[in-house]
């Protein structure tokens, strides 16, 4: 599948303050605001530059056009590299500073980009430098009060974005913000936020939202965070109804169409969830994170062909920066039967990702896709290699064991088995496919005691008894110690609660039976069993002959078979 990890939320909260008015003016850069609050990112990217480019000595478009820069990862983070974006993000920062050292929002850019990447020093450092430029004793500031909130909030956004579970000094500067700003829609989205996405508290977090579209009527924001909210408590018709709310405000809100098809998509109705994620899709323009979505969806429902589809249209715009749809477009083809291209696109993310990017289930699709492929030896290296990132599932074991045994390579599908009893102490089928194996590899002491403990777990496990008779039957080739004698005297025992099912079975012991007693000149009792094959198949051969050659030994026998 396509790794997408649903930060969603997150990119909802950076968009919270990108939104509102009191950080910048200008009608054209609430338009470059409202394509990241869109999803927009490359052409808000483009609008940022068209901005700086006319008036370069404004700090704030510096600092809004490093956080579409962070928003475009945050969408995203299990895919996108962070190395990269946080390299564009600070470089607009420091040109911000550059052009204007008294804007003090790019202090608070830099300080974000140092606590995603676990620079608590560094960040500390620049959120004092943006605190500078608020009031202290007896010094004013420059900035007006909606201007103080605003760095407030972005304050206190920067640890909401990160998930902080530093709750006083979040709480902390969203309440000097809401004595500088007490009815500003973006601070109780952003304080419902925390309390939903990082505090998972439900009843505060859908409060707080209220609280945002009472001063807000018309926001699209605070409904699609109630419908999150909702969608969280299975209370899905609640959710639809805000979604479709927000919608019914702005139906070019993308990310109302978004929420909706993954809404769609966990109430089992994959055609209408397609229906809103192509929405969404369309809306984003060439958002590839967007197109990214899709795939994932496509690859949810089990449309593989339209995955396919999909992923081959992002890859023809960029097939460099996105080695993990390689990785989706293998899995795709791997479901659609097409092997080879399975294989060339496993092999190719592979090559071009980490080790540490590489997935247990990564390396389960590429054993299967060589396997398919008939390379049988190195599928198994690959699913060994699954398991050792996976070391609890058990179904993963059972996999490599079958491919062992397909390659006849029996005495690794056993040890296979015993490593999967040791980590879970072993049903009876589990010891019994690690006897079949030992019995396949012919290590008969082994097989007999994996055999003995299936007896000991299910006594009436019929086929461990017929296993158990092959394994002493092999031990004793010339059957004259009938070491096999008495299981398949118990085969028979268990087998009567079936005939019809056993009947392959009871043939076989009454075969071996037949022929101890003949090898060991006991007549009577060996033909006693051959009468009785043929009361299971009257033209069997091997039971007519002896019959007929064995009746002048025992010339009391009465045949049951032919009284009848």
């Amino acid at each position: 599948m396509v790794r997408i990890t649903r930060n969603f939320s997150k990119t909802l909260i950076l968009a919270v303050i990108l939104a509102f008015g009191g950080a910048a003016s200008g009608q054209d850069l609430k338009s470059a605001l409202n394509m990241t609050y869109q999803q927009q990112f490359e052409a808000a990217d483009n609008a940022f530059n068209t901005l700086i480019k006319a008036e370069p000595v404004n700090g704030k478009y510096y600092y809004y056009s490093g956080e579409n820069q962070l928003a475009s990862y945050f969408i995203d983070t299990a895919n996108i590299s962070f190395k990269e974006i946080g390299l564009k993000a600070l470089d607009r920062f420091n040109k911000g500073i550059a052009a204007n050292p008294n804007e003090p929002l790019n202090y608070v850019g830099l300080g974000k980009v140092a606590l995603i990447e676990n620079k608590k020093s560094v960040a500390d450092e620049n959120f004092a430098k943006a605190m500078s430029f608020l009031p202290a004793r007896k010094v004013k500031s420059t900035l007006t009060k909606p201007e103080q909130a605003t760095l407030l909030i972005r304050l206190a956004d920067a640890y909401v974005q990160i998930g902080s579970k530093d709750t006083a000094s979040v709480f902390g500067l969203l309440r000097r913000a809401e004595a500088l700003d007490s009815k500003n829609p973006e601070l109780f989205l952003l304080r419902g936020d925390y309390w939903f996405y990082t505090l998972n508290n439900g009843s505060n977090a859908a409060e707080n939202y209220k609280r945002s579209q009472d001063y807000s009527p018309q926001s699209t924001r605070a409904r699609v965070r109630l419908g999150q909210l909702y969608t969280r408590i299975k209370s899905y018709q609640d959710a639809l109804s805000y979604y479709q709310d927000a919608i019914a405000i702005d139906p070019s809100f993308a990310p109302a169409y978004l929420e909706m098809g993954f809404l769609f998509a966990k109430t089992s109705q994959p055609e209408e969830s397609k229906k809103y994620f192509k929405q969404y899709l369309d809306l984003t323009k060439s958002n590839i994170a967007a197109q990214r979505r899709y795939a994932n969806m496509l690859i949810q429902t089990e449309d593989y062909k339209g995955a396919i589809k999909q992923i081959n249209q992002i890859l023809a715009m960029d097939s460099v920066s996105y080695n993990d749809l390689n990785r989706a477009l293998a899995y795709s083809y791997f479901e659609e039967k097409q092997f080879p291209n399975a294989k060339y696109y496993i092999s190719k993310f592979v090559v071009n990702s980490p080790t540490e990017k590489i997935t247990s289930k990564d390396y389960l699709y590429f054993g299967r896709i060589l396997m398919k492929n008939g390379q049988d030896s190195l599928g198994i290296i690959k699913l060994t290699q699954a398991s050792a990132l996976d070391s609890m599932n058990m179904d993963l074991l059972n996999e490599i064991a079958a491919a062992y045994n397909k390659t006849r390579k029996y005495e690794n599908a056993a040890k296979i088995y015993k490593l999967k009893i040791e980590r879970t102490n072993g049903s009876t089928n589990d010891y019994y496919r690690m006897a079949r194996a030992y019995f396949d590899a012919k290590m008969w002491v082994s097989a007999d005691s994996a055999l003995a403990k299936v007896n000991r777990m299910s006594p009436e496990f019929e086929p461990a008894y017929l296993f158990r008779a092959r394994v002493y039957s092999n031990l004793d080739p010339d059957t004259k110690e009938g070491l096999a004698k008495p299981f398949y005297e118990k085969l028979l025992e268990k087998a009567a609660s079936d005939t019809v099912k056993y009947s392959k079975d009871i043939l076989e012991a009454y075969n071996y039976l037949g022929y101890y007693f003949l090898v060991n000149k006991q007549y009577c009792e060996s033909l006693m069993y051959w009468d009785k094959i043929l009361g299971f198949d009257p033209a069997n051969e091997n039971a007519n002959s002896a019959l007929k050659d064995l009746k002048s030994r025992c010339p009391e026998f009465k045949s049951v078979n032919q009284q009848k």
